[in-house]
C-alpha cells in the first residue's frame, strides 16, 4: 500500500479516537509514516528525513511528532492506529515534562537477570490475570508484596522496570484503550495475548518489551484496586509509589524454567558475539562515545555488545553541553552489530553482524 493510503486510513480512524478519555489532557499530535527511501507527512509525501529512525516519538519542525516505519503491507489499521496512538502518547509525555525515563545508559552496565526477580514476575503474572478476571483482593495484595520485595533486593533493577512501565507501559495501555475504542473484540483479544505472555518464561529476554505489557497490566489492576492517579506527572513511578504501604512478601528464589531461559538467551547472545567476530566485518575501530542504539533488545555481557537496526557515536572525549551539539555531532551507521564496549560505554571495535 501506499504510504499516503495508509496515512488516510490511520487519519480516519484517528477522527474517532476519544483521546482525553484514554489519558487525562492527551489530545492528537502530528504522526508520519516512512519506509526506506519516502516519508507520509501531513498527508504529503517527501523524502525521508534523516531523523527519522524506528517507530517513537521525536521533535521535527518544532512539534513533537509520532513516526512509524511502515513495512510492505500495512496490516490491520486498527492495530497500527492504535500503535500510532501510543507513540502519540510519548510525545505528549515530551510536551508535558515527563521525567521519569529510564536511564538506559545506566542499564546497559548495570542491568542484570537474576533467577529470582524473573521467577516473582512470572508469579506476579498470574496475581495480575486473577485480579483481572474476577474479584480477588489477596491477589491483588500478593502483587504488591512480590513488587515491594524485589524493590527492596533488586533496587536498581526495579527502578528500571519500574520507568520503563511508568512511560513504555502507559503507552502499551492507552494503546490497548484506543483499539478498544475502535474495536473492542480486538482488544480484548491482544489483552488476552498481553497475560498469556506475562506467564511465559521466554518473553523476559530481553526484558524491555516485556516490561511494556506488565506496565500495562499493573496499571490496569491499580485502576480496578486502588484509587492511584496513574494519569500524572509526578517524579515517581507508578510502580514505586503505589508500594507505599505494602508489606514485602517471600519471594520464589528459583524456576527451573526461568534458569534454562537464562542459560538460553546468553548462550544464543554468545554465538552471535563469537560469529560475528570471527566473520571479521569491522566497520569501525578507534576511541568513540557510544550516544544511541536500539535499546529494544540490546544485550551486553560486559564487553561486547549485541545491537540491532543502529548505532549513534560521536568520537571520543567529553560530552557536548546540549543535546543540540550531541545530535549534531553524532554519526550513525544503519544494520546489526557486535560492539565491544567499555563499562563508559565507549566503543573500541564494531563488527557488522
Amino acid at each position: 500500500m501506499e504510504l499516503r493510503d495508509a496515512y488516510h486510513e490511520i487519519e480516519e480512524r484517528l477522527g474517532r479516537i476519544d483521546f482525553p478519555a484514554l489519558f487525562r489532557g492527551f489530545s492528537r499530535f502530528p504522526f508520519a509514516l516512512y519506509n526506506d527511501t519516502q516519508a507520509c507527512i501531513g498527508g504529503e509525501i517527501t523524502g525521508k528525513p534523516d531523523s527519522f529512525l524506528g517507530n517513537t516519538s521525536i521533535r521535527y519542525n518544532g512539534a513533537y511528532t509520532a513516526i512509524w516505519q511502515l513495512s510492505e503491507g500495512a496490516g490491520d489499521f486498527d492495530v497500527l492506529t492504535s500503535k500510532i496512538v501510543h507513540e502519540m502518547l510519548h510525545a505528549f509525555q515530551n510536551a508535558s515534562g515527563e521525567s521519569r525515563w529510564a536511564d538506559e545508559r545506566a542499564a546497559m552496565v548495570k542491568y542484570r537477570y537474576d533467577e529470582a526477580n524473573f521467577a516473582a514476575r512470572i508469579e506476579e503474572a498470574g496475581c495480575m490475570r486473577k485480579c483481572l478476571a474476577e474479584d480477588a483482593p489477596d491477589a491483588f495484595s500478593r502483587l504488591l508484596g512480590l513488587r515491594k520485595a524485589r524493590m527492596a533486593r533488586f533496587p536498581f533493577v526495579y527502578d528500571y522496570e519500574a520507568r520503563i512501565e511508568q512511560i513504555e507501559g502507559t503507552a502499551h495501555f492507552v494503546e490497548l484503550e484506543a483499539l478498544a475504542q475502535l474495536n473492542p473484540e480486538k482488544a480484548k483479544k491482544r489483552r488476552e495475548q498481553l497475560l498469556d505472555m506475562l506467564s511465559d518464561p521466554v518473553q523476559y529476554f530481553p526484558v524491555r518489551p516485556v516490561t511494556y505489557l506488565s506496565g500495562a497490566a499493573f496499571i490496569a489492576c491499580l485502576r480496578k484496586y486502588t484509587d492511584l492517579d496513574t494519569d500524572g506527572f509526578t517524579d515517581t513511578p507508578f510502580a514505586v509509589e503505589a508500594l507505599a504501604q505494602a508489606q514485602p512478601s517471600a519471594l520464589p528464589e528459583t524456576d527451573a524454567r526461568v534458569a534454562a531461559c537464562i542459560s538460553k538467551w546468553r548462550d544464543e547472545a554468545q554465538a552471535v558475539v563469537d560469529r560475528t567476530i570471527e566473520k571479521g566485518d569491522l566497520v569501525l575501530e578507534g576511541a568513540y562515545r557510544l550516544i544511541a542504539w536500539n535499546v529494544y533488545d540490546a544485550v551486553w555481557d560486559g564487553r561486547y555488545a549485541v545491537i540491532t537496526a543502529f548505532i549513534g557515536y560521536i568520537e571520543g572525549g567529553a560530552l557536548p553541553e546540549s543535546d543540540e551539539e550531541l545530535f549534531a555531532q553524532m554519526k550513525i551507521i544503519n544494520g546489526n552489530f557486535v560492539a565491544e564496549v567499555d563499562a563508559d560505554l565507549n566503543l573500541t571495535r564494531v563488527w557488522r553482524q
